[in-house]
């Protein structure tokens, strides 16, 4: 696998990424927060993660020193953190809440993802930062918001997807929910949703000078992707039949179709052109005006494609279609698609220091390409940040010494 661009790829601009000079204070953990902040590091801003003095694992239960089964050993935190900054204070202490205010005049964008009222009880709320930087962004991600009955409730990806009907939608036709290993209410409608609103923002701040609060809700991101189905719910105000409909497995152009060999073949052949030629493939033109059939004659043409596609295995299938025009792919695993997917050919894909692939942000920019850097220790950039803020050396020792701040010189010296 390669992980630059092809040689057929723009070249990139001797320039620098577009928020070269964006600062973000991050305090949230886990999984939503740090992949919006992932995307701006990525875009170039500086983020500096807040992490906990107070913790060995500095707050984030994905860190390799917590050691989450089911997490891979840290690899996971490392996903959604490369290249960012670490300051470790203890916020419970006075003290560190000045740090953030005196840090917060030279930042543009707060990212946070505890529950309503976490930060205004610590004393770093937008209303106190506001304050010392009146137009600052101020982004708080959460999974009900700051308002509503369920704004104090606790909540995980499959949580937001259940309350907002998704879930209910995403099951085979005989089948109950089924749980998918794509956190879409944490990625797309929680971090995409909240990156969109400090660009957004941080566009406003720089035209205007004016600051703003995000109140970014996972629940209702998830609920506004569900689109396809809220429209069938207007057209015939009954909820949708799952695995019934035109694109959720109801017909036989939008469909998965076992082969030989078990593996399986995705055919997307929803315009009549593209279903008229799979059909002239299969040698069944029969088939080629029921292709958008539901109901029981749905049913029909999906166990006569099916039957056929079940003759051959997936490799032949491959071959049979790797030069037609007609929205078929192969069903790849994951490690398939980094070894030979569309994406990583146009070097979407990256390695780390441990030669392990990363996936950066996925729009090519006429920029200065994003560096693959490492996840960074907690507080390896302590004291280096206080520094420049203005504190003394015997300022920040003391702070130490005091449990204040926790600085890990060695990992700013050197990546993990």
């Amino acid at each position: 696998m390669s992980s630059s661009p092809p040689s057929s790829a723009p070249p990139a601009a001797d320039g620098p990424l577009p928020l070269a000079a964006v600062r973000v204070l991050d305090f949230s953990r886990l999984l939503p927060g740090p992949y919006c902040s992932q995307i701006l590091a990525d875009l170039g801003a500086e983020v500096i993660r807040v992490d906990d003095a107070t913790r060995p694992d500095g707050g984030d239960l994905m860190r390799e020193e917590a050691d989450l089964e089911g997490f891979g050993g840290g690899r996971f935190f490392d996903l959604v953190n490369r290249g960012k900054k670490s300051i470790a204070l203890n916020l419970r202490d006075p003290r560190a809440v000045e740090i953030v205010k005196r840090l917060v005049v030279d930042v543009d964008v707060v990212l946070e993802g505890f529950r309503p009222g976490v930060m205004q009880r610590l004393g770093v709320g937008y209303e106190a930062l506001a304050t010392v930087k009146p137009n600052l962004v101020y982004c708080a991600l959460s999974g009900y918001g700051q308002t509503g009955p369920y704004r104090d409730k606790a909540g995980h990806d499959l949580n937001y997807l259940a309350l907002s009907g998704a879930l209910h939608h995403n099951r085979a036709r005989d089948g109950g929910p089924a749980i998918g290993t794509v956190q879409t209410a944490d990625l797309a409608g929680g971090a995409l949703s909240a990156a969109t609103a400090i660009l957004a923002a941080l566009l406003d701040a720089k035209l205007n000078d004016r600051g703003r609060f995000l109140d970014v809700a996972m629940a209702d991101g998830a609920l506004a992707l569900n689109v396809y189905a809220l429209s069938l719910l207007n057209q015939r105000r009954v909820e949708p039949a799952a695995g019934a409909e035109l694109i959720t497995g109801g017909a036989a152009c939008y469909q998965v179709y076992a082969t030989q060999d078990q593996r399986y073949l995705a055919v997307g052949a929803l315009e009549q052109k593209f279903w008229h030629r799979f059909c002239e493939i299969l040698n069944r033109p029969d088939l080629s005006d029921r292709g958008h059939c539901c109901g029981q004659e749905g049913r029909a043409v999906i166990a006569d494609v099916a039957a056929t596609i079940a003759k051959k295995t997936l490799v032949q299938w491959r071959e049979i279609f790797k030069d037609e025009d007609c929205c078929v792919s192969p069903v790849m695993t994951l490690e398939e698609s980094l070894q030979h997917g569309p994406s990583v050919r146009r070097g979407a894909v990256a390695l780390d220091s441990h030669a392990q692939p990363v996936l950066p942000f996925p729009v090519q920019m006429a920029a200065a390409p994003i560096a693959v850097a490492a996840s960074p220790a907690i507080g390896a950039d302590t004291e280096s940040l206080l520094s420049a803020a203005g504190y003394t050396a015997a300022e920040i020792t003391d702070w130490i010494a005091e449990g204040v701040v926790v600085s890990d010189r060695r990992a700013s010296e050197s990546s993990r």
